[in-house]
């Protein structure tokens, strides 16, 4: 019996269980870990909140890479009038996976066990040919191979929001279930960061019937952009992949590439975000492409602006998170933070304004961190994940994105090489092939990485 344990039950985990389900041979068992009883939602699509919607359409979000209007034909089945084009709730889409899960456990063939194990898993070592995993409950299990697929952590807190911490005003983490700590209604409210979180806290407070003033703080004040409303068919004139492949490698020139074709495009009618979509097939060849001088100084400068242009959000919502705006309730601001001072009924936060010499002060309640998932694993206080560095098992890569693989995504060990047995999949494949967020890129992964360990385990 062979047995391959993966750590970490969010989509990239439960995916690539769903499809080893459906390839894997007689005398294999596998087991789903993960610290918590809810199983194939993750962070992500575990809200409750019918204002949180998915920020890909339908067409583009079924989790069975071979099978790309497995979603679509789910929605419709739901919700007859759904197209590709539709936006659902986040939530829906936890149930799909879920279901997924739950029709692969129950249809395993015969000679074939899975297992849901709900606990922590604290460490993790090699064993002779096999890998033992520490549970914090003290049990032991033995793996012939183990898939890491932990997702996002929770964001970095900056030193400077110590005394907010310290007077509890502070919400570290808003997906840890914090932001539902009762805030007064007509209280002012401070989101560190102008990205999607801020967008989804925006509209989750908004929805709680909070009504005060919201800053919204990021350093440049790049704000969220939506989809379209409807598709576009419109061809472009031009071969947008060879134009980006003849480029010299390098952030300046690539920016100076898909400006041009953006301008081009305009004058032919065609949208800004055709181009960018285009660009998806070979985003990991263009980073792979990028020394890391180059790399870093597209982390510096242009990271924020790709991510707001590559990452959108659904019309609904960025309609909503405008009309908050344009009434004056939600107020962003470009600036950093230069000092947080406790008062007995809040917190003055005083912001150096970009552009500008001078420091505006703000008065609020609290503080809620939006400044996205932390990538950095040295900055990661995670049991399993500490181990992992310190006893080599695991590499972070130097730009702190994530996880260094190989191209088999074999988890490079501290010397670089990959370990045979080890394997990570989820967004910390960021780190080798930067276009590895969403869930077009992470269900190949998952399916990729499933093929190898069943025929693995079929030597």
């Amino acid at each position: 019996m062979k047995t391959l344990i993966i750590i970490g039950a969010g989509f990239s985990g439960a995916v690539t269980a769903i499809q080893f389900l459906r390839t894997c041979g007689v005398g294999t068992h596998v087991v789903l870990l993960n610290r918590s009883g809810d199983m194939a939602r993750g962070l992500a699509y575990g809200t409750n909140s019918s204002r949180h919607l998915l920020n890909v359409p339908v067409g583009n979000m079924s989790a069975l890479a071979d099978e790309p209007e497995h979603f679509l034909r789910f929605c419709e089945s739901r919700f007859p009038g759904t197209t590709a084009a539709s936006f659902v709730p986040r939530k829906l889409y936890g149930e799909y996976l879920s279901g997924l899960l739950a029709d692969a456990e129950n249809n395993c063939g015969a000679g074939i066990s899975f297992e849901r194990i709900t606990a922590e898993a604290h460490s993790l070592e090699a064993r002779g040919d096999k890998a033992l995993i520490q549970l914090a409950d003290g049990r032991e299990l033995t793996a012939d191979h183990v898939i890491l697929a932990f997702g996002n952590f929770a964001p970095f807190n900056p030193s400077i929001t110590v005394g907010a911490q310290r007077e509890g005003r502070y919400l570290a983490d808003p997906w840890s279930g914090a932001i539902e700590v009762p805030i007064a209604a007509d209280a002012p409210i401070l989101l560190m960061g102008a990205g999607l979180t801020a967008l989804d806290v925006a509209l989750t407070l908004d929805q709680q019937g909070h009504r005060g003033p919201v800053y919204m703080l990021s350093r440049r004040g790049v704000q969220p952009l939506p989809h379209r409303a409807s598709r576009h068919t419109k061809p472009i004139g031009f071969d947008v992949v060879e134009r980006m492949r003849s480029c010299k490698p390098g952030a300046l020139s690539y920016l100076r590439e898909v400006r041009s074709m953006a301008e081009a495009a305009a004058g032919d009618d065609i949208d800004w975000r055709d181009i960018v979509g285009a660009l998806r097939p070979i985003t990991a060849q263009l980073w792979g492409a990028l020394s890391e001088k180059e790399r870093q100084r597209f982390l510096r400068h242009l990271q924020v602006y790709w991510d707001a242009h590559r990452h959108r959000v659904a019309p609904a919502s960025y309609a909503a998170f405008s009309e908050q705006i344009e009434q004056g309730r939600l107020r962003p601001m470009a600036g950093r933070i230069c000092d947080i001072a406790p008062m007995h009924d809040g917190l003055r936060v005083h912001v150096a304004m970009r552009g500008a010499e001078s420091v505006k002060a703000i008065d609020v309640s609290h503080i809620i961190n939006c400044t996205g998932p932390n990538s950095n694993l040295a900055r990661v206080e995670d049991r399993l994940i500490v181990q992992l560095c310190e006893a080599g098992l695991i590499q972070p890569d130097t730009l702190e994105l994530g996880v260094c693989v190989d191209e088999s995504l074999a988890a490079r060990n501290s010397h670089g090489v990959g370990t045979p047995w080890l394997s990570y999949v989820g967004p910390m494949l960021k780190a080798q092939f930067w276009e590895a967020t969403a869930v077009p890129e992470l269900r190949v992964y998952a399916r990729d990485l499933a093929k190898r360990i069943t025929a693995k385990f079929s030597e």
